[in-house]
């Protein structure tokens, strides 16, 4: 764990938010490995669950819910279209519009997994957290993207 102290050198301030990021990013992605006993992942489990209590969906507005991009939630329907668990249908009033629906399979799988929890590590290590630590993380990050934010329209105006 990094000792923290106030970091007079930017540079070296720098350096540990990268590290502490990537280690953050590595201990918190979500799992690709399929849950025990079955032919999905947390995260297919997650967008058949979603799909089974909302009805159809377009594929942005599951990206949207679930949190991912576009082209994960594409991908994520493609595997689940090849195991048969959804389908795509064409919106009859707009044929631009497609929709992903749960096959028979798909509602089958949703109860038979019913039972595994799908606990997001990272809601849980928050959970620990004070409310008083979470803002100041939340303050932080939000701080460092404001200053990010800015240096690069100093950049933009400059070329």
């Amino acid at each position: 764990m990094l000792v923290t102290n106030n970091w007079p050198d930017a540079a070296a301030a720098a350096q540990a938010i990268s590290e502490l990021y990537g280690r953050m990013w590595r201990r918190f992605r979500p799992p690709k490995q399929r849950i025990l006993g079955s032919d999905v992942t947390p995260r297919m489990l997650a967008l058949l669950r979603h799909l089974s209590g909302s009805g159809p969906l377009t594929v942005g507005e599951q990206a949207l819910h679930l949190g991912i991009s576009r082209a994960t939630a594409t991908e994520l329907v493609d595997r689940l279209e090849a195991k048969r668990l959804v389908e795509r249908m064409r919106d009859q009033g707009d044929q631009r519009r497609v929709f992903v629906w749960l096959t028979e399979e798909g509602r089958r799988r949703v109860e038979e997994l019913a039972g595994n929890v799908l606990d997001d590590p990272f809601v849980s290590a928050v959970a620990e957290l004070s409310p008083e630590m979470r803002d100041q993380i939340i303050a932080g990050l939000s701080a460092l993207l404001d200053a990010a934010d800015a240096n690069t329209f100093k950049e933009d105006k400059v070329s």
